[in-house]
This record gives C-alpha cells, sequence and structure tokens, in this order.
C-alpha cells in the first residue's frame, strides 16, 4: 500500500504552500507548527515530510523551527529538506533525529554523500520533463537524469522522493510519467506534486517502487479529513 506522507512548509516561521515553488505565489495557512504535527501524528501519521524554505532559497535556516519535532513525536519519522547543500548540515540535521532530504548536492556532487546511512538520505529529484533541476528548481542540473540516477544507485541511495515541478501545488494530480521514469531505475520512490486526494492513490499503486504520496495541500486544505478512517488508514501506511 502507498504511504500517504504529509507535507510541511516552513517560510518565515509560517506554514505555506508555494505553487511551482514560485515563492511569489504563496499561500499562507494560520495554523501553528507544532499543533498541525500533533494533529497529524494523532491521525496516525507515522512519517512527516518536513521543509525549510528558507534554506532552500538560500537564506537563514529555521532550525528552531523544527529541532523538537523528533523527542517530541518519537513514534514519527520526520524527513527534513530545504538547502542541505553541504556534508555538514546533512551530518547536523541528521544528528537531530530526522531523515536527511538532499536535492542539489545529491544531483551535483552525489559522492560527496557517501559514507551516509542511505537509509536516512533521501534524494530529491526534482524533474522538468525528464531533467533534474536544482537550486531550488531555479537551475537544470548540468549532469544527464541518468548519469544522476547512476551515481547515486552505485553509491547506495536508493531512496528518492520525485517531484514533477510542473504540478507541484497545483492539484492537478501526479506527474505518472515522471514517477515511473525514476522508479524503473530501481529507486523506492516517494510521489511529490499535484496529489489531489486519495482517489490518486491507485495510480500512484499501480507504478513498481513508489512507496509514498507526499500531500501538502490537499490535506491543508481540507480536500481528505483527517477523522476519514481511509486516510487514517493511508497515513499509517497499513
Amino acid at each position: 500500500m502507498i504511504q500517504l506522507i504529509p507535507s510541511m512548509d516552513l517560510l518565515g516561521g509560517r506554514i505555506v504552500r508555494l505553487r511551482h515553488g514560485n515563492r511569489n505565489q504563496v499561500t499562507f495557512y494560520d495554523l501553528e507548527p507544532a499543533a498541525w504535527v500533533e494533529r497529524l501524528v494523532e491521525a496516525g501519521a507515522t512519517r512527516i515530510h518536513l521543509v525549510d524554505l528558507d534554506g532552500a532559497f538560500g537564506e537563514s535556516r529555521q532550525a528552531q523551527a523544527f529541532a523538537s519535532f523528533p523527542q517530541r513525536f518519537p513514534t514519527v519519522r520526520f524527513q527534513l529538506g530545504g538547502g542541505l547543500r553541504s556534508r555538514a548540515l546533512i551530518q547536523e540535521v541528521l544528528g537531530l533525529g530526522f531523515d536527511a532530504v538532499v536535492g542539489t548536492l545529491a544531483a551535483e556532487r552525489p559522492k560527496e554523500l557517501v559514507g551516509l546511512d542511505p537509509a536516512r538520505v533521501v534524494a530529491a529529484l526534482d524533474l522538468k520533463g525528464r531533467q533534474v533541476v536544482t537550486r531550488g528548481w531555479t537551475a537544470e542540473s548540468e549532469c544527464e537524469s541518468t548519469d544522476v540516477f547512476e551515481s547515486l544507485l552505485t553509491f547506495g541511495f536508493i531512496r528518492a522522493l520525485v517531484t514533477d515541478v510542473q504540478r507541484d501545488g497545483t492539484m492537478e494530480g501526479p506527474g505518472l510519467e515522471a514517477l515511473a521514469f525514476v522508479a524503473r531505475e530501481g529507486f523506492q520512490v516517494q510521489a511529490s506534486g499535484g496529489f489531489r486526494d486519495l482517489s490518486d492513490l491507485p495510480g500512484l499503486a499501480a507504478i513498481p517502487n513508489v512507496v509514498g504520496a507526499i500531500s501538502g495541500k490537499a490535506l491543508l486544505d481540507g480536500r481528505m479529513e483527517l477523522d476519514d478512517p481511509a486516510v487514517r488508514t493511508a497515513l499509517g501506511g497499513a
């Protein structure tokens, strides 16, 4: 079964959603981050995806906004991304108890990940068509996508969060072609971008190696209710 993975993006300490990753197309939510995480945990979430958008845009990181979550909610596996562009930052995040979601570094210098625990590193592979894009989706990788994939797999990093950036924040449905493109290389894929509701899960389940679906806007906007038994089952991954 595909696990439903709630996503929470923070910009300036506030929960937001961006359309196509564009900070000029932002929706702010009047929710306190820790309170929203608590609601997700109460609904049965066992994995939560966190994004430090300040870090992703090269600004001061928001470590204080996230640091307490792994200790406060020990039943949840948290994964944190956004601007983790050095080995030192990745190690800091791992040391705080998070899994590290690594985008630009994974695409441009994957050899620097060697020696880190592959079970706790998720390669964020953001695709525009079949081209990997990096640096907050502002630059195309200089490497061919298949070369990026081969390097990561050779070094043992098989976990990947795949975003079709043209669908992110649009509620138009997941980019199945992009997901299949990566999954057939042998990655264990979390699907991100465009997720609408539980009706998207069968299409994802039909793609071998897709194991999770990231949902931010759909949950925040109430398109899926946290008291729905089907949602709770999906959140638990059972």
